[in-house]
């Protein structure tokens, strides 16, 4: 009867054989593990003493042999590696391209969701503002220069109107500006307090409550530039003319600016007003006109009279506040149909003729084709719109209209450019695997061209077709022809054959 260490110890070589029988290639375990079970116990009859038992010393040794199997079960692993068949070198396959695509989207959407513009373009876009609020001028001025005086402002404020309904005035200087350590220098609109209230612009961060100090809006660059977006802005002090004003608000994005360009806009009482600016300082006039002054301006050719400060009457023009904007998205539509209407005059969009052969595509074929060149289309629209507002605000803070017209170039070039390369991908895929097709052969002669076929044949690695494509176009073979290759190819790839 065996002891119990040797029990013991046959356990544990033949556990260390078992295991190394793993590494070796299904085929061959079998074969493998009775040659060296066999050899085991060959090695452990020699090291049997006369009273049948086997040394401590012997178990080790015998241990040692065993470990070596896994050496030669590794050796036999690779040389069957290297025996097989030897797989083609394959083009990527639709999923890669498409996840390929898919990743430059999410790369492109992740950096739009971060740049500040385009935040601004969005407000710039959804802001509405009050249809009747017009800016005033004179007849024979420019709306962008000032030409209403601050005491003529106040005259039609407190007198009865009969064309406005409400009126507000802003005036606007150079004045420097201190917030901590920092020095600016700004366009400082003083104007009345009801100016943002009758344009219908609704304030950012607005603050509520009231304080001694006067208050102050920054515009949506200012904001940017001097505070770097901080949204806990408002109720901070500071220094304009030296004067201790407190931030009240910030205007939305600039999509609706104002003329004379205010960077900040210190909001006064009309009595401050009339401290502080002189008699006739011109201005610029925000008016909301009445039922009856949107029938005199819509009628009248000279728009609407009014007195001015001497008596005498003076011809005015409104000009319309809210400028005209299309916002990412109509810009994004616009652009993607250039895209596609030029398509055609820059690229082919056949993707070769498949009737010159008796196999014909399957209903299944033909429509994974069809999906795969519509997803491509779909990822490369959506890079176009996600890129081109990249490309468009990646330097700047704020809403501007040489942004948009750079969002518009960009997006219908980038749309353009992947279109043409979407067509040019799908024509060089197998219909049947939808794999590119490689090994690119020169058959024919260019000097028989009219006489026999010249061009390029490539060949599908997975054994589907083959794709001949013509040197010379000509009127009997113009385009590229896809060659279904039957059943007496196969032997070719039998290994690497793809479905």
């Amino acid at each position: 009867m065996k002891s119990p260490s040797e029990v013991a110890f046959g356990a544990i070589q033949r556990t260390a054989l078992h295991t190394a029988a793993l590494l070796v290639p299904a085929r061959e375990r079998e074969e493998w593990s009775s040659e060296w079970l066999s050899e085991l116990w060959h090695m452990r009859r020699s090291y049997v003493q006369v009273d049948e038992t086997i040394s401590l010393q012997s178990h080790g040794e015998i241990i040692l042999f065993c470990l070596g199997a896994f050496k030669d079960a590794l050796c036999i692993r690779e040389l069957a590696a290297r025996s097989g068949p030897r797989k083609p070198h394959m083009h990527g396959s639709a999923a890669q391209a498409l996840l390929w695509l898919a990743a430059i989207l999410l790369l492109c959407f992740l950096i739009a969701s971060l740049l500040p513009g385009v935040q601004a373009e969005r407000e710039a876009a959804k802001l509405l503002i009050s249809p009747n609020a017009l800016i005033i001028s004179e007849a024979t001025d420019h709306s962008s220069k000032p030409s209403i005086p601050a005491g003529l402002y106040l005259n039609w404020k407190y007198t009865h109107q009969r064309f406005f309904q409400d009126l507000a005035y802003y005036h606007v200087t150079r004045e420097s500006a201190e917030s901590g350590s920092s020095r600016m220098s700004w366009n400082v609109a003083r104007s009345s307090t009801n100016l943002f209230s009758l344009i219908g612009i609704p304030l950012k961060f607005a603050l509520e409550g009231h304080s001694d100090l006067p208050s102050v809006i920054l515009s949506h660059e200012a904001w940017m530039h001097s505070f770097d977006g901080d949204p806990n802005v408002t109720g901070k002090t500071l220094r304009i003319a030296h004067k201790d004003v407190q931030i009240a608000g910030v205007a939305p994005a600039a999509a609706w600016r104002l003329p004379g360009a205010p960077d900040v806009w210190l909001l006064q009482a009309d009595s401050q007003l009339a401290t502080d600016l002189p008699f006739r300082t011109p201005g610029f006039l925000i008016a909301q006109l009445s039922p009856r002054g949107q029938d005199a301006m819509q009628i009248s050719e000279n728009g609407i009279s009014a007195h001015n400060l001497e008596g005498m009457l003076i011809d005015l023009s409104g000009t319309p506040i809210n400028a005209p904007i299309e916002g990412p998205w109509n810009l994004y539509l616009f652009s993607l149909f250039l895209a596609l209407v030029a398509l055609p005059a820059v690229s082919s969009v056949s993707l070769g003729e498949t009737h010159m052969t008796s196999h014909q595509p399957s209903s299944r074929e033909s429509l994974r084709r069809f999906l795969f060149l519509a997803g491509k289309f779909l990822l490369i629209s959506g890079i176009g719109l996600f890129g081109s507002i990249d490309l468009a605000y990646c330097c700047t803070l704020s809403f501007s209209p040489a942004a948009e017209c750079l969002q518009l170039v960009a997006c219908f070039a980038l749309c353009l450019i992947g279109f043409r390369w979407a067509l040019a991908d799908q024509r060089h895929r197998c219909p049947v695997c939808l794999r590119r097709v490689t090994n690119p052969a020169s058959v024919g002669l260019a000097s028989r061209t009219f006489l026999g076929w010249n061009g390029t044949e490539m060949i599908c690695m997975g054994g589907h077709t083959l794709l001949h494509v013509p040197s010379l176009p000509t009127s009997w073979f113009s385009d590229q022809r896809w060659l279904y290759l039957d059943s007496s190819w196969e032997f070719l790839f039998a290994d690497t054959r793809i479905y």
